[in-house]
């Protein structure tokens, strides 16, 4: 299984960092949903009661647009000899699916911060002094189902949607839920994302002296660009290598029936 799961992260890595069309094209829409939250705060802040309107429609729905059109480009990347141009005819091609098939994963998300906002208010925001395991079973409970099992289902339902359609994603979502919880799909998740993650952390916050103002203000610049580059990265390459894994155990299911 480690085995399977490392050379997958390997071949994912190897296409993603030698694919700079790839990489500019999904860098851009990556920068295009920061640039669209960041708008849509300024707007909201300063705007008129129309302009508000306005980009409370527009602004959400072209970060959902770019943010699919990530998602679609980080699953296919991976597929032997493709380009830039056909990466990005992919991505417009099938970004749609994955919106709609998102819906109900977006409103369960929403249920759950919801359930977990409240559960959080009654038993330890409001609370005087708030049972330690009830703290720690909602802390471990949003993880585990925001952080962890959505994601996962999402990934592996995208692949499904991509590869099977709408309707072929809907009939297959128990082989989607199957694959999503197995061992190496987790694996593959928790570890590119821990330590991308971790990477991201030690830059953004680990504090660093420098004698000259303008040096303090270039490696500040720096440390936050590094910062918000390495999530992309580390989700870029999550994404590839699920991808990876799953053409990979579908080829040697498929030789293995030819054998038999």
């Amino acid at each position: 299984m480690l085995k399977d799961v490392f050379t997958s992260i390997g071949a994912a890595a190897q296409k993603l960092f030698t694919n700079f069309g790839a990489v500019l094209i999904a860098l851009i829409c990556y920068m295009a949903i920061w640039l669209a939250g960041y708008l849509f705060v300024v707007v909201v802040g300063q705007a008129t009661q129309f302009q508000v309107v306005l980009s409370v429609v527009i602004l959400p729905l072209l970060a959902l647009i770019f943010f699919f059109l990530l998602q679609t480009i980080g699953l296919s990347y991976v597929r032997i000899g493709v380009g830039a141009g056909y990466l990005l005819k992919r991505a417009l091609k099938d970004f749609w699916k994955l919106l709609i098939i998102s819906l109900p994963l977006i409103a369960l998300a929403y249920g759950l911060f919801w359930l977990f906002g409240y559960l959080d208010k009654k038993y330890v925001a409001g609370v005087e002094t708030p049972k330690r395991w009830i703290e720690l079973s909602l802390m471990a409970g949003r993880w585990l189902l925001l952080y962890l099992a959505l994601p996962l289902v999402a990934i592996h339902w995208w692949m499904a949607a991509i590869r099977e359609g709408l309707g072929g994603a809907i009939k297959g979502i128990g082989r989607s839920l199957a694959a999503a919880f197995s061992p190496r799909s987790v694996l593959i998740y928790v570890l590119v994302l821990a330590v991308f993650g971790a990477l991201a952390w030690f830059v953004a916050f680990t504090k660093t002296h420098v004698s000259s103002n303008w040096g303090e203000l270039v490696l500040v610049g720096l440390r936050f660009a590094l910062a918000l580059l390495l999530p992309f990265i580390g989700w870029m390459l999550t994404l590839g290598s699920m991808a990876e894994m799953t053409t990979r155990r579908a080829l040697s299911e498929a030789l293995s029936e030819l054998n038999a």
